[in-house]
Parts: C-alpha cells; sequence; structure tokens
C-alpha cells in the first residue's frame, strides 16, 4: 500500500513539473521530450583540428664546381663562391649612408708631406716622396700644375678623410652587433695576404680607423682624391669569432673557409664537401628573405644538371656553367623551359691597335721600318672602328648564339661604312679601281710608303668566342678594303712575357684582348707608363705602344674628384684617342626554372631570391 501512494507522489509530481513547463514556455510552444537514456549518456565533442604545417619554402641552386674555400681574402673568387656570397652577404646595407664631398662625411684637406711618405704623384702614380717628385700642389684650396717636389719650399699635397657610419642595429648571423673592429680587421687582413686585386686601393689607403664602435674613419694617401666613395673600405670579418688569430690563421680556420657567418640574408647550417651547401633564414635579417632554405648542389655535369633543373632537384643553375659558351640548341630549350638570363654587357673585349711596336722605340723610318706605321693617324683608327661598328660584331655574334627573340641592348656604331670608306680615301688609302677586291694601297698616307697595301694580321686566343670574333673582324675589314690574315694562338704563346711574346713585347698588328675588371678607371691601361718595355723589364698594359701627353693628363684628372670637373661629362678617353676599339661584352648567363620568381631581375646577385617575400 506504501510503494502505491509513493509511485501516485511520483507521478504526481512528473505532471506538475510538466505543466510549469508548458505554462513559462507558453502555451504555442512544443514540447521538447528528451530520453531519458540519452541524457544519462555523457556529451561527445567532436575532435579538435590540428593544422598541418606548410612544407619550409626550399631555393635549390646547382653550381658546377665546390666554391672551395669561401675565406673572402683568400684570394680567388671564383662564380660559384660568389653565388654562396650573395647568400651570404649584402653589401648594400653596411652604411647608414654613403658618404659624399657635399656633406661632412668627406672632407678634402692640405696637408704637408715629408721625404719617404707614400704619396700618389702628378703622374698619377703611387711612389715614394722625394726631392723632385712631381706633385700636384695645394694652392688655395686647389690643385695647382703639377710641379717639382722640394723640401726647401715646400709645398702642401691634398688628402681625403672619409667617415663610414655602420648601419644601426646590424647584426652578423650569430646574432652579434656589426662593429668597426670588423672592419679593421679585415684591412689588417688584407694588408699580410696583398692579394692582386686588392692592392689598387690598398696602395692608396693610408690608414682605417675607429672613432667609435660604428663609425669608421677611412684616409687616402695624399694625391689620392678619389671620385668614388662607395668602395674604400674592404668588407668586414666578424673580429669576436677571430680574436687572436694572426691573418694566416684565419684564412687556414674552418669558421673562415667552411662555415663563415655573414650579414645578408641567409646563414650557413651544414656543409657537405664536394656535394652541398645548406643554409637557413638569418634569424637576424631584416626584411625577411623569400625562402626559409638555400641549398647549393654541387652538379658538375652541365647534362645531369640540366636534368635536374627539369626534374625539379634544381631551381637554379648558376653563372659557373658558363651557359654562354653553349650552342643556341642548348639555350633555346633552357629559354624554353625556364627563365634565360644573361648579364654583364659591358664591352670589355677589345682589339688593341699597335700603334707604336717595340720596333719603333729606337725611332721609326717608312725606308727601313719592318713594319709600316698602319696606325699612327688616328683617323684610320676611327674609320677602321666605324668599319667594325657600323654593323655591331656583338650584335651578330650573339645574335647567332642566343635564341632567337632574346633581348640585346643597342651597342653604339662609330659611324656608316660609307663614312668609314670615305674616311680612308680622305687618308690616301685608295682602292684600284682596276682590281676592286684586292687591298687599299697607300697614296700620300703619312708616314707609310706609297704602294703599301693595307695589310696586317690580327691576333688571338683560340676560343671558340674568339675566332668568332675574330672571323667577323676579316670579313668587315675586307669590306673596307683592308686585308686581315688571322693567327690563333694557344693563351701561353699570345701572354708570353715579353720581349719575345707577341703582346707583352709589343709585336703585333691587330689583337684580341679581354680585360678583368678592376677598381681604375679603363683609361689606365693604356697611359704611357704603362707601356711594356725594356726599361720596366716589359711589365705593363698598354700593349698598343699609345704614349700622348693629353691622354695622361686627361686620364689622370678622370681619377681625380678636384680634376674631373674641368673635363665636362660623359668623357671616355679610350673612344676619343682608340689605343682600342671595344667590340664584345663578356656576358655570363644563368637560367631558373618557372618554379622560381625572379621579380624582374636582371642580375644573378639581386636576383631577388633572398628579398621579401609577399604570400
Amino acid at each position: 500500500m506504501k510503494r502505491l501512494v509513493t509511485m501516485r507522489r511520483n507521478a504526481l509530481l512528473a505532471l506538475l513539473s510538466l505543466a510549469f513547463f508548458i505554462s513559462a514556455c507558453g502555451s504555442t510552444t512544443t514540447p521538447v521530450v528528451v530520453p531519458t537514456g540519452t541524457l544519462s549518456q555523457p556529451t561527445q565533442l567532436p575532435p579538435t583540428p590540428t593544422l598541418t604545417p606548410e612544407p619550409p619554402r626550399i631555393l635549390n641552386i646547382c653550381v658546377a664546381e665546390d666554391p672551395g674555400s669561401l675565406f673572402r681574402y683568400e684570394g680567388r673568387d671564383s662564380l660559384a663562391k660568389q653565388s654562396v656570397f650573395s647568400a651570404l652577404y649584402e653589401p648594400n646595407i653596411l652604411f647608414e649612408n654613403l658618404p659624399t664631398y657635399s656633406d661632412s662625411q668627406a672632407v678634402k684637406l692640405a696637408v704637408d708631406v715629408k721625404p719617404g711618405m707614400n704619396v700618389l704623384d702628378g703622374s698619377g702614380e703611387v711612389s715614394v716622396l722625394k726631392e723632385g717628385s712631381l706633385i700636384h700642389p695645394v694652392i688655395e684650396g686647389h690643385l695647382g700644375e703639377p710641379v717639382a717636389w722640394s723640401a726647401s719650399a715646400l709645398q702642401q699635397m691634398m688628402q681625403v678623410k672619409v667617415n663610414y657610419k655602420i648601419n644601426p642595429g646590424l647584426l652578423w648571423s650569430d646574432g652579434t652587433p656589426v662593429t668597426s673592429a670588423d672592419f679593421l680587421l679585415s684591412y689588417e687582413v688584407v694588408k699580410a695576404l696583398r692579394n692582386p686585386q686588392d692592392i689598387w686601393l690598398l696602395d692608396r689607403t693610408a690608414s682605417i680607423e675607429a672613432l667609435d664602435d660604428t663609425t669608421l674613419t677611412w684616409t687616402g694617401i695624399p694625391g689620392f682624391v678619389p671620385v668614388d666613395l662607395s668602395k674604400l673600405v674592404f668588407l668586414p670579418l666578424p673580429s669576436t669569432q677571430f680574436s687572436g688569430m694572426s691573418p694566416a690563421e684565419i684564412g687556414i680556420s674552418a669558421e673562415a673557409g667552411e662555415t663563415p657567418i655573414g650579414w645578408g640574408a641567409y646563414r650557413i647550417v651544414n656543409r657537405t664537401p664536394g656535394l652541398s651547401i645548406e643554409m637557413e633564414r638569418n634569424p637576424y635579417y631584416n626584411p625577411k628573405p623569400a625562402y626559409d632554405q638555400v641549398v647549393v648542389r654541387v652538379e658538375p655535369d652541365l647534362q645531369q644538371a640540366i636534368a635536374k633543373l627539369e626534374s625539379g632537384e634544381c631551381d637554379v643553375l648558376d653563372p659557373s656553367y658558363h651557359l654562354e659558351g653553349q650552342s643556341r640548341d642548348v639555350l633555346t630549350g633552357l629559354a624554353q623551359s625556364g627563365s634565360l638570363v644573361a648579364e654583364n654587357y659591358e664591352l670589355v673585349q677589345q682589339l688593341v691597335f699597335g700603334i707604336q711596336p717595340a720596333s719603333y722605340d729606337n725611332g721609326y723610318s717608312p725606308w727601313n721600318a719592318t713594319r709600316q706605321d698602319f696606325f699612327g693617324d688616328l683617323r684610320t683608327r676611327q674609320a677602321i672602328a666605324a668599319c667594325l661598328t657600323a654593323d655591331p660584331i656583338a650584335s651578330e655574334v650573339l645574335g647567332a648564339r642566343l635564341p632567337e627573340g632574346f633581348a640585346l641592348p643597342e651597342f653604339s656604331a662609330w659611324g656608316t661604312l660609307e663614312q668609314a670608306q670615305a674616311l680612308l680615301d680622305e687618308i690616301g688609302w685608295l682602292r684600284d679601281e682596276a682590281q676592286p677586291e684586292a687591298p687599299r694601297k697607300a697614296n700620300g698616307v703619312e708616314n707609310v710608303l706609297d704602294g703599301t697595301a693595307f695589310s696586317v694580321s690580327l691576333l688571338s686566343s683560340t676560343s671558340a668566342m674568339d675566332s668568332e670574333v675574330s672571323q667577323a673582324v676579316v670579313w668587315r675589314l675586307a669590306d673596307c678594303g683592308i686585308e686581315v690574315t688571322h693567327q690563333a694562338l694557344s693563351p701561353a704563346e699570345l701572354y708570353a712575357p715579353g720581349p719575345e711574346g707577341p703582346l707583352f713585347g709589343r709585336n703585333f698588328d691587330l689583337a684580341l684582348v679581354s680585360w678583368q675588371k678592376t677598381p681604375a678607371n679603363p683609361c689606365e691601361l693604356y697611359r704611357s707608363g704603362s707601356v711594356p718595355n725594356n726599361g720596366n723589364y716589359w711589365i705593363g698594359t698598354n700593349l698598343a705602344g699609345l704614349a700622348d701627353p693629353g691622354f695622361d693628363a686627361q686620364c689622370i684628372a678622370v681619377g681625380n674628384a678636384e680634376l674631373i670637373q674641368s673635363l665636362g661629362d660623359e668623357v671616355d678617353l679610350i673612344a676619343e684617342y682608340l689605343p682600342a676599339v671595344a667590340l664584345m661584352p663578356r656576358i655570363s648567363m644563368w637560367v631558373a626554372s618557372n618554379r622560381v620568381d625572379l621579380a624582374g631581375s636582371s642580375a644573378f646577385a639581386d636576383i631577388g631570391l633572398w628579398r621579401p617575400f609577399v604570400p
């Protein structure tokens, strides 16, 4: 009986609860009935999603050879090494602002000089000051005409001091600051090692000092008034890493040669000699570079490298493959499958005129000379320059090698073929109307016997490119009535020391020569003091034998920030005096797959591979 009452009471309570629920919600609401069994089960929450991390962005740069030692001042600078340096260093961000003479960061001072000091003399040569040395004296703040220096009548010389302010917050890739001490260390290393590529600047530097941790002062030797102030200090080495080590010890250390640190976009994390160099983003570099990792892979075989470019194992084939030497078919295939880039269009290969052979050094007479004075008249050299550039050889040779439609710059011409022919007629080099295919003959040409045929020889190396250029020279000069016989020599024969060697012995008519880029102005190659001869042991770059005081004086002025103003704009002394005529660039080529966005870059070092990435 008690159990029945309890059951009825529970039923009533349940009805009352339901009635209360209905009245509270309103009579129009349909009640929701939840099964009692469901309420007794624990609630099942959906699993929390896990984000899949994006794979790292990796750029694979393939190089044709192992870069070897990566010590910056080791003395060798291969193309593969330059590719690695592009990732490790960025010279353009070292300094807050580049100094100029118009601000207080670069100043010209009139200073007293003493015998025994290194100076840049009035002939443009680094020399030891002594009695009678030719100098440009400072007169009322400006440079006067060259005079002989004497200890009894002191003349001041001009000296330049330049302050460089290191970019605030610039860090090495190990997190330590880039300081003045790092630049002082590199200067000491350069002085100790004296590698050929550093000597020009080293000999013109009197000192580099630190004003504080972030300010350097470069001081030049008296007489050196540089035009370009951007590259007067040597790139730094991390002084904290090499504390207490001599330059020789630094050069052979693993830290300098195998895994150097830099301040650029990437840093080395692993190196397998002969196989690869693995790099990651430098966390202290700003802005964030495009790729998480850069891997430099060594693949000496070009065909294998091209196959890896197609498969994705290589994203870029760097300039060390010398693609510019490949056939047009190979280059066309690369251009169709990726971005083929050519750079360095500066005309560095020159046709040098044998203006004054060594046989003329003791005097010249057309009646007993072993070779007539074909090139002594500037007008003759101008006519030849026009013959060779009316239809530029560079356009012809590169156009035949590069893929169809490949964009080339416009190479300037000296004049038309008709103008060249007319100038030769004016000089006295005349065609025989009865034999129009025969070479021109002299008729009233100064310093040349009448009846002399304009027939000369051309020397070059045995490279395929030199052979093509030489053949183009032969054909073009034939059109102008000048007969040219080409002879290809091995480098050992062509560049043999004088007096036996044809170039340094100045025993040639015409020669194809490619010059390496130097910090000096190109005109310095052909100054009178650079003529190889018996007096200087046949050492010098003026193979043409040009000896012109006006050229020398203007060349000195071109390299002097005080004197260059007198020359006007766009001075090109080689074009004006023509010891040689520029014909060809030594272009370098590289290719990137379509997976790489070059962002319009036309130079490997500025490719944008280590520039900001915007997703």
